[in-house]
């Protein structure tokens, strides 16, 4: 039978609360001699005993929440890699089922002997190649793993990316699911921005660096003329300029921000959408 933590933790605060009002309420009326029982002193000893196996009782509980806790961020977050590891493989699994079809083109045009074609080709084909073993080192596992996943989801919808690293990340293990929480969401806003607009203004920059107090994490994309509203409403939960319900995405990431003491920078101008969040970096490395 599987234990329901908390539940037994309501129960036993519950229990804890009611015994503590009795003992505190029997004590009130001792000085007026109101409702008092025969063995007034062994039932006030008892309930403080009471009390006190129920505060050791507490103690075990909130451990138990604890390292309840501890697991499901862990779960959350080998769950996130799993999912990226699991893109990655179909990524390499399409281009290993493609490469014969390659191999066949570049068997043709050699034997035709039609050597610039088959030049540009294989230039094309590398280029190709790089973009699937893009490696991303960020410091951080996790992050790795997400950027590596949205960059070639970006790729697949025509999308240019400029991810330009200027620091490595230190997080601890504790803030890693935030951190992630703020960079996928932002990628995801980025993504949604541009998808509408020409082939040519499809790009989004990224750029990380860190100065002797913080880390900082900037997406830049372009945006239409239509979308240039307040800066405030960008982080507004429910506002959106790509329709009714699709607005959560900024405000997730300013109530992550918020609670790592960050702070989020906003910037519209000549139609580019500059979004800048900057994260202490005690707050980040501390466990």
């Amino acid at each position: 039978m599987k234990i329901n933590i908390y539940k037994i933790s309501i129960f036993v605060f519950v229990i804890q609360a009611l015994f503590t009002v009795v003992l505190l309420n029997n004590s009130y009326m001792k000085s007026y001699s109101f409702l008092q029982p025969v063995h007034a002193e062994l039932l006030e000893l008892i309930f403080g005993f009471i009390i006190i196996l129920l505060n050791l009782a507490a103690v075990v509980v909130v451990k138990s929440l604890y390292e309840k806790g501890l697991e499901e961020e862990k779960l959350k977050s080998t769950e996130i890699k799993y999912a990226n590891l699991i893109e990655q493989n179909r990524i390499y699994r399409q281009h290993h089922h493609d490469l014969k079809n390659h191999l066949t083109v570049i068997h043709g045009l050699l034997s035709l002997e039609k050597y610039t074609e088959l030049s540009e080709y294989l230039d094309s084909y590398i280029h190709s190649i790089n973009d699937v073993l893009l490696k991303v080192d960020t410091g951080v596992d996790e992050m790795d793993v997400l950027l590596t996943s949205k960059i070639q989801e970006a790729k697949h919808k025509n999308i240019e990316v400029n991810l330009v690293l200027k620091t490595k990340i230190t997080c601890s293990k504790r803030h890693v699911l935030d951190l992630v929480g703020i960079l996928g969401n932002l990628f995801n806003n980025g993504i949604e921005a541009v998808q509408e607009l020409d082939f040519s203004s499809r790009k989004i920059s990224i750029v990380f660096y860190q100065d002797p107090l913080e880390y900082t994490f900037q997406f830049i994309n372009p945006m239409s003329a239509t979308n240039a509203n307040s800066d405030r409403l960008f982080v507004k939960e429910g506002f959106s300029t790509k329709g009714e319900d699709r607005g959560q995405g900024l405000a997730i990431v300013s109530k992550l921000v918020e609670r790592l003491d960050g702070s989020i920078n906003i910037d519209t101008a000549n139609h580019q959408f500059r979004i800048m969040v900057e994260i202490p970096k005690h707050n980040l490395e501390e466990g």
